[in-house]
């Protein structure tokens, strides 16, 4: 299983430090085709991988000077208290409630992120105040629902950046700095009830961050934001598709 899932993550977290996300979103699908418990395995682990994935990603898209630094400081200082609140609520919701909700949050995403914007500055500079502010506005039920649904809040965040006038790369790369504290204060409030297997936990996490590293370098240096919300809208059905298949199995 190793053998399978340690190349399996490195490509899903290049793709998500593409995106300036943490591995999450994409990792919770795909760890729940080898038959690991939602609660108390998967979304552990996820988290755990969505924090340390967004680290890296941050530091490669910080260093390049991509970063709304105003932007990611207000937003990582909300979605940090939100997300445990959703982690909480979890207890009263059932499993197949979860992965249901999953799947219609992604194709309401895809959508949202293949619809025609306008010309979204690149320049960190031309991000006004009312929009750092929309987005603060944002994050805070993002993060609950985030917390709620196991992962980060980046596959929310990302869009509601492009929304409220960030451009895909600026947005990703604000965005990967602004999961990484909440995905960790999700993680710890699951550490009552988790269950791991701790060889194959710090393999793959090591495997990520290097993915993640790898990823956001190379969007920084050479991917468009109009190429990059195809990828992300086009990742974003996959994943819901193939969920859907399962739960309808």
């Amino acid at each position: 299983m190793l053998l399978v899932l340690t190349p399996l993550l490195f490509g899903l977290s290049f793709l998500s430090g593409m995106l300036g996300l943490g591995v999450a979103f994409v990792a919770i699908p795909v760890l729940g085709l080898f038959g690991y418990d939602l609660k108390d395995v998967i979304q552990p682990w996820a988290l755990l991988l969505n924090g340390l994935t967004a680290i890296s990603g941050a530091i490669a898209f910080w260093r390049a000077g991509m970063v709304d630094r105003r932007g990611a400081l207000i937003l990582v200082t909300i979605t940090t208290i939100g997300a445990p609140l959703g982690v909480w609520l979890l207890q009263f919701a059932s499993t197949n409630f979860i992965w249901w909700l999953y799947v219609v949050v992604l194709v309401f995403l895809a959508v949202r992120m293949a619809l025609p914007k306008g010309a979204a500055s690149e320049d960190v500079h031309a991000i006004t105040d009312r929009a750092r502010a929309r987005a603060g506005v944002a994050a805070a039920p993002i993060s609950v629902f985030a917390g709620f649904l196991g992962v980060g809040p980046g596959f929310l965040l990302m869009p509601t950046l492009v929304l409220v006038g960030y451009s895909a790369r600026l947005a990703a790369a604000t965005n990967s700095v602004a999961v990484t504290l909440p995905s960790f204060s999700a993680f710890a409030s699951h550490l009552g009830s988790a269950q791991f297997d701790w060889p194959t936990v710090i393999v793959t996490s090591v495997v990520s961050v290097i993915g993640a590293w790898l990823g956001a370098r190379f969007t920084a240096g050479r991917v468009k934001s109009e190429t990059l919300s195809r990828i992300f809208a086009i990742a974003l059905v996959a994943l819901a598709v193939q969920r859907a298949w399962i739960l309808l199995s």
